[in-house]
């Protein structure tokens, strides 16, 4: 066991082109799922709309599933809103069984954040695609047009 021990053998490098490609196609991917990250919960879950309405509709046995009013005393005397009555929140607001409740009929989706984020993710890596592929479209169709024209605008001259 007294072999010397062989050097790594190194990967083969790219050329300089298709490290480049590489590179631009990495930070693209990347600045993507960025953007996804930031724009997922609030536009497409709307997470802080969903837990308002979670909390709304979930069954605060607490409070026997009814608004409590209650009394605010206040010491100063404020043009007649002294002693009004208006709603005060109890405390725990809502087990997190009596969330998971509601959640589970109304709100399906939010058990599912990793799928329901990359399948985010994919409808804007098609998007990105789809804009890609309509800009070659639109090169192509403005090098046949601009090719006609020029071929029209011969045939008038030469005529």
């Amino acid at each position: 066991n007294d072999a010397p021990e062989t050097p790594p053998e190194d990967k083969p490098t790219l050329p300089w082109r298709k490290r480049r490609a590489e590179a631009r196609e990495k930070k693209r991917i990347l600045k993507t799922l960025k953007k996804t990250l930031k724009r997922h919960f609030t536009d497409e879950v709307e997470q802080s709309h969903r837990l308002r309405c979670i909390y709304a509709w979930a069954n605060k046995v607490h409070q026997d599933n009814a608004i409590d009013s209650v009394l605010v005393e206040n010491e100063e005397i404020i043009a007649g809103f002294a002693g009004r009555k208006r709603y005060v929140e109890l405390h725990p607001k809502i087990s997190i069984e009596e969330f998971r409740e509601v959640q589970r009929v109304h709100f399906t989706h939010l058990d599912r954040v990793g799928a329901e984020f990359m399948k985010s993710f994919r409808e804007d890596l098609w998007v990105i695609q789809g804009t890609g592929r309509q800009n070659r479209e639109l090169l192509r169709d403005c090098g046949i047009f601009m090719a006609v024209v020029c071929a029209v605008d011969l045939a008038i001259i030469l005529v």
